[in-house]
């Protein structure tokens, strides 16, 4: 699949390239695949632009573990105890449904203009997939495993490990494939709004400058690592649902 996708990106720059060419636009507009990849190879050796993709990275992968953590745990509570379900989910959906363009800014004053906005912004669109794909794969298991769970008498943290993880994996995994797009989206917004460093703070920077080579090729490097990271998460998914469907 991943082959597959190179073939299309490769065929979708071709086109680019000669659509550029044969229409004659200018650079200023819509600068080509050649120029664009120019722009990447001199902010590389000039702007430190792998030190940038790095800080990006790190806040998506900090904000991931925070949001998969809080998502799991909430969905554990919300199964267990309906009724905290009942009294916290509109808060939770009042949270998710709330732009986060408009939550940004909040953050940067709260938090500063550090990685730590950015972190709890990934970890905020990341939490409602994780945890509603929990929650549907727990609510689903079949009645014999909390049979089985009795009669070992497992503790709830042994449940939750040795039954309920396992068996829920490929809905987590779902809400989990997801959530790589969503903070892909929200650590830029993150660092549009406010930051010092990473391929947000780039893209803005060339945006102040009427710098369409930079724009486009920071958005290029970012819709490419959101697709590597679905990709990742895809085929792990797949992998595991192929081993329940054959235990």
């Amino acid at each position: 699949m991943l082959t597959r996708g190179l073939a299309g990106l490769a065929a979708i720059g071709l086109v680019w390239l000669a659509a550029v060419h044969l229409f004659g636009v200018p650079d200023f507009l819509l600068p080509g695949p050649v120029d664009v990849a120019q722009r990447l190879v001199f902010l590389h050796e000039n702007a430190r632009l792998l030190d940038h993709i790095q800080v990006t990275l790190v806040q998506i992968f900090w904000g991931y573990i925070l949001g998969l953590a809080s998502g799991i745990a909430t969905a554990v509570a919300f199964v267990r105890l309906p009724l905290f379900e009942r009294v916290s989910m509109p808060v939770v959906l009042l949270l998710q449904t709330a732009p986060k363009i408009a939550i940004a800014p909040l953050l940067l004053l709260w938090l500063g203009l550090g990685p730590a906005p950015k972190v709890v912004l990934v970890a905020i669109v990341v939490f409602f997939p994780v945890m509603t794909g929990f929650v549907s794969g727990m609510r689903f298991l079949p009645r014999s495993y909390g049979d089985l769970a009795r009669l070992l008498r497992l503790t709830a943290w042994q449940r939750f490990w040795h039954i309920e993880l396992p068996a829920t994996m490929p809905t987590l995994l779902a809400g989990m494939t997801v959530a790589t797009t969503l903070a892909m989206t929200a650590v830029v917004i993150g660092e549009l709004m406010g930051a010092n460093q990473g391929i947000g703070y780039l893209l803005a920077a060339g945006q102040e400058s009427a710098d369409t080579a930079t724009v486009i090729g920071m958005v290029l490097l970012l819709s490419f690592m959101g697709w590597v990271f679905f990709e990742l998460f895809e085929a792990l998914r797949v992998r595991i649902e192929r081993r329940f469907s054959t235990a």
